[in-house]
């Protein structure tokens, strides 16, 4: 099969992780495969042994078999590449990544209505996306690669005081990084961080911090801590505590979405109510007073995470694509559906090139254009370059229009 993955860009995150593990997985089976990056293409080298080619999605030329979407913004341009299925990989709940009433929010709720098919890596997502929109979903469970996340040596030996290790973008406020940090304050603890975006603020107190880090090195970074403090309110999958039990630490967690995939309280992590300061850290302190609750959860820890390999989910994944080419029913051109889905994306295009929603609404809007005009934005839109030439033409319309007021407005005075 032909497999072709739109990622936003080449930078470090736990989505794009996720991703390379399928395409990684799916060449070394035997398929040609692509990641295909919105932003400009750049190596990738921070993913262990990451082989696969990536293109630039502007500079893509030809079909593919399968296309899949890997989040709420790729998915706006599976209709812009040409293969035979389109796939939406829905990680997360995605319109909590924006605060309420933002546009952002309300164009990410519009993807989980495009007429695709849908895959996802956690069951409580799957029982989302069918529940609310009545889709069908496959669930392709998230794995561990324990070629990369295992007990080594560490990058700096433990000394007296425990280690706390906080993980997470810190300028993404849904990912709790704030919290933890405030949690850990009053505490006597060495305190590192690791985030791939955003840095810590000058008053909060950091001993080492990470920024960009290769996936590679993280196994060396868990290795050096005692704990890892995860205090995030939107997840999908929630990979670190797993990562952090296979190099034989523990965790405190929030109880985020997805949590529950493989933590269970008591057993091989501590699970705490979200955004629960004073809880959390309590939590902490009891691991740091109790050795053989730490012995027991690590012990429990290291149990889950060997249960957890990539190669079943590869099996699934791998026959997903299969049988959704041997009967492809999605981006049909013949059906009525796919107009809608192309409405969508045009929506998309139309709100990111700077037409704001008051704009969108107001009595000057593009709805008073004629309809040869609209047809004309339309096909801008799709060259990508819409927002300057339309705000031209709506200028110029703005302009005919008001001469045109002004000479009925002065032959209504003559008369």
């Amino acid at each position: 099969m032909k497999i072709g993955y739109i990622i936003p860009n080449c930078d470090v995150s736990g989505g794009i992780s996720v991703v390379c593990q399928h395409v990684n997985r799916l060449a070394k089976r035997g398929h040609e495969v692509f990641l295909l990056s919105v932003d400009k293409a750049k190596p990738m080298d921070w993913f262990p042994d990451q082989r696969v080619p990536v293109v630039g999605l502007n500079d893509w030329k030809g079909d593919l078999d399968v296309l899949v979407a890997t989040g709420w913004s790729t998915s706006f341009l599976l209709s812009s590449v040409s293969a035979t299925v389109k796939c939406y990989f829905v990680q997360s709940d995605e319109t909590r990544f924006h605060p309420p009433e933002t546009r952002w929010r309300h164009l990410t709720a519009l993807t989980y209505y495009f007429g695709v098919n849908y895959l996802t890596e956690a069951k409580w997502i799957k029982h989302w996306l069918n529940e609310t929109f009545g889709h069908r979903v496959e669930l392709v469970p998230n794995g561990l690669d324990l070629t990369i996340f295992h007990k080594c040596d560490p990058l700096e030996p433990r000394g007296k005081r425990p280690r706390i290790l906080l993980e997470g973008a810190i300028n993404l406020p849904y990912k709790g990084m704030s919290e933890a940090f405030e949690v850990v304050r009053p505490m006597d603890v060495d305190v590192w961080c690791v985030s791939s975006y955003g840095v810590p603020k000058p008053d909060w107190r950091c001993n080492r911090f990470f920024e960009h880090f290769p996936m590679q090195d993280m196994r060396r970074v868990y290795s050096s801590c005692d704990i890892l403090l995860k205090l995030s309110r939107v997840e999908g999958f929630f990979g670190p505590p797993m990562e952090m039990m296979a190099c034989g630490g523990v965790s405190v967690v929030g109880k985020v979405t997805g949590y529950d995939e493989y933590i269970e309280d008591g057993v091989n992590a501590i699970v705490v109510e979200p955004q629960d300061i004073e809880g959390a850290r309590a939590a902490v302190q009891r691991l740091i007073d109790d050795q053989s609750l730490r012995d027991r959860l690590i012990e429990g820890g290291e149990k889950t995470a060997n249960q957890w390999g990539w190669e079943d989910s590869i099996d699934i994944l791998e026959k997903y694509y299969s049988d959704l080419l041997s009967n492809p029913l999605c981006w049909a051109n013949s059906t009525r559906r796919a107009e809608f889905d192309s409405s969508i994306c045009y929506v998309y295009d139309f709100m990111c090139r700077g037409m704001l929603p008051e704009e969108i609404t107001s009595s000057d809007s593009l709805q008073s254009v004629p309809p040869h005009a609209q047809k004309l934005a339309a096909y801008l839109a799709s060259k990508r370059w819409f927002w300057t030439v339309s705000a031209a033409v709506k200028s110029v319309y703005k302009a005919i229009k008001s001469i045109r007021n002004s000479s009925a407005t002065k032959q209504s005075s003559v008369r």
